[in-house]
């Protein structure tokens, strides 16, 4: 078994919370009258339940792959190319998604500054270790990028959730 199991059944218990907690907040939520923000939040919360679903499957790709019995730095490089595809997955699908609505709302900057910055973090150690390069850990390099994905969902859960429980009207003097 890989020494890395606990750390990524952890990762995938993280990765599933958000994606359930991003879904009982577009329950509960504020709705608004603004067709804008309302296509954002959608947008948002498609971007955090499927980044939750690929966290949950990348780390546990590589406990199910060592299961049978494959040399390690095979498991990891399998599992870091599944991650790979489905984390452009995730990115062709927002993009796709968000053309129809380009234009109805402002983009959140600082939101893709942040996701941009952490995606190239996660890609690069992923890249890594499909190529084999030897500068790391292979495990830890996947990790790495695991967490990678949880912070970028994470982040944008906390923007979702002040979007979707922000009034958009500024308080009255009286």
């Amino acid at each position: 078994m890989l020494e890395n199991t606990d750390a990524l059944l952890s990762l995938a218990e993280i990765a599933a919370a958000f994606a359930g907690f991003a879904a009982l907040v577009s329950v509960i939520r504020t709705r608004t009258n603004q067709p804008g923000e309302e296509a954002h939040d959608i947008l948002r919360l498609r971007l955090i339940i499927s980044s939750g679903v690929v966290g949950v499957a990348a780390a546990l790709v590589p406990v199910g792959l060592a299961g049978y019995g494959l040399d390690p730095s095979l498991v990891w490089r399998l599992s870091s190319l599944l991650f790979m595809a489905m984390g452009y997955g995730i990115i062709y699908s927002f993009v796709s998604a968000y053309q129809p609505v380009r234009g109805d709302f402002p983009p959140d900057r600082l939101a893709v500054i942040v996701s941009t910055s952490i995606e190239v973090l996660e890609q690069g150690s992923l890249l890594v270790v499909v190529l084999g390069i030897p500068i790391g850990n292979p495990g830890a390099l996947y990790v790495t990028a695991l967490i990678g994905n949880i912070c970028q969902a994470g982040f944008i859960f906390v923007r979702f959730v002040g979007s979707a429980f922000s009034s958009g009207d500024k308080p009255s003097d009286g």
